[in-house]
C-alpha cells in the first residue's frame, strides 16, 4: 500500500483482489491494535505508526531476502559474491578499473553489477539488495551513508576538430545554436541541462535525449551534435581522441558518491573494493583537470 499508492494498485502488484488487500490490512490492524491508514475522501494515508512500523518491515522483508540469495549463491557455487548497484556513468569509467583491480588482487572475489537510477541506486543499499553503490545524487533515501568519491567538472562533449573544441569553456551563448544531445531530463545531468538554460529564460530543445553518458558520447562521435554530461561520462573511453570535452561557464561541479547501507557491517570484500576504487579514483584525478577528489577541492 505504500510503496503503491492505493489498494487497487497494491492488489494489482500482488495479484489479488482488492477486497482481500482491504481484509488483509483490517485484519492487520485488528490484530496489532493500530490504525495503520486514514481513511480520507475514499482514499487511504499512511499514519505516523505505520511510516514508522515501514522501516522495521523493509528490514525484516530484506532480510529474507538476503537468506534466499545467500542459498541461491552457494546453490550456484557464488559464495561471496559482492553486489554493487551503479549508475551507467561509473559502470562505463571508473567501475571496470576497480573490479579489475581487485580481482587481480583477490581472484576468488564475484561481482554482480546492476545499472540503475540514482534513486533506485540508493533505495538498493537501502534495502540491502546490494552492499554498496555508486551514484552522482544524493537521492533523498533514508537508510543509507553516502560518501563523497569524486567531483567532475559539467560540461560539453563535441568532436576533437568542432570549431568550439579549442574554447577554455563553453556558455549558453555557445551552446544556443548548437544540435544537443543530453540526458533524460528526469536523471540529475538531464535535469541540470535543462536548469543552466531555464536560468538564461531559454528552453532547451534537445536535438536527442538519452538515458546514458556512453549513448551521448556514440551519438557526437557519429556528427548527432554536441553532449552536456560531466566529466565522468568520457573517462576511459575507448576511442576518447577523437573526442573534446570543454567545461562550461558558470562552473558546475558534479558529485560521484559512495553509498553504503546503514546498520550493515562491511564483508571483507566491500572494504577490499571500496579500497581499490579510491586508489582508482585518485589516480585518474592526478592526470586529468576536469576530474577531482574532495581532498583535492579541499
Amino acid at each position: 500500500m505504500i510503496e503503491k499508492g492505493s489498494v487497487t494498485a497494491a492488489a494489482v502488484a500482488l495479484n489479488v483482489s482488492q477486497p482481500a488487500v482491504s481484509r488483509t490490512l483490517q485484519q492487520i490492524e485488528e490484530r496489532i491494535g493500530i490504525v495503520l491508514f486514514r481513511r480520507e475522501k475514499q482514499r487511504l494515508y499512511p499514519t505516523r505508526e505505520t511510516e514508522l512500523l515501514y522501516a522495521d518491515v523493509v528490514q525484516a522483508v530484506s532480510a529474507i531476502e538476503t537468506v534466499a540469495r545467500r542459498a541461491r549463491d552457494l546453490r550456484e557455487g557464488r559464495t561471496g559474491a559482492l553486489r554493487i548497484a551503479t549508475i551507467a556513468a561509473f559502470a562505463n569509467s571508473i567501475l571496470p578499473y576497480a573490479i579489475s583491480r581487485l580481482r587481480s588482487r583477490k581472484p576468488g572475489v564475484e561481482f554482480v553489477v546492476e545499472i540503475l537510477t540514482a534513486r533506485d541506486v540508493a533505495q538498493r543499499v537501502a534495502s540491502f539488495k546490494s552492499e554498496l553503490g555508486l551514484l552522482i545524487d544524493a537521492a533523498a533515501v533514508s537508510g543509507i551513508l553516502l560518501e563523497d568519491l569524486c567531483t567532475s567538472r559539467f560540461g560539453c562533449v563535441l568532436p576533437s576538430g568542432h570549431a568550439l573544441a579549442q574554447k577554455p569553456y563553453l556558455t549558453i551563448d555557445d551552446l544556443s545554436p548548437q544540435p544537443i544531445i543530453c540526458l533524460d531530463r528526469m536523471l540529475p545531468l538531464g535535469a541540470l541541462a535543462h536548469r543552466i538554460f531555464e536560468r538564461a529564460d531559454l528552453q532547451l530543445r534537445p536535438a536527442v535525449e538519452v538515458s546514458q553518458s556512453n549513448i551521448a558520447c556514440v551519438l557526437v562521435e557519429a556528427g548527432a551534435g554536441i553532449a552536456l554530461i560531466d566529466k565522468l561520462g568520457v573517462l576511459g573511453r575507448s576511442g576518447a581522441d577523437k573526442l573534446a570535452f570543454v567545461p562550461f561557464f558558470p562552473t558546475e561541479t558534479i558529485v560521484g558518491r559512495l553509498a553504503l547501507p546503514v546498520g550493515a557491517a562491511q564483508s571483507a570484500s566491500s572494504l577490499e573494493f571500496c579500497a581499490a576504487l579510491r586508489e582508482v579514483v585518485a589516480e585518474l584525478a592526478a592526470i586529468d583537470s576536469g576530474f577531482s577528489t574532495p581532498a583535492l577541492l579541499a
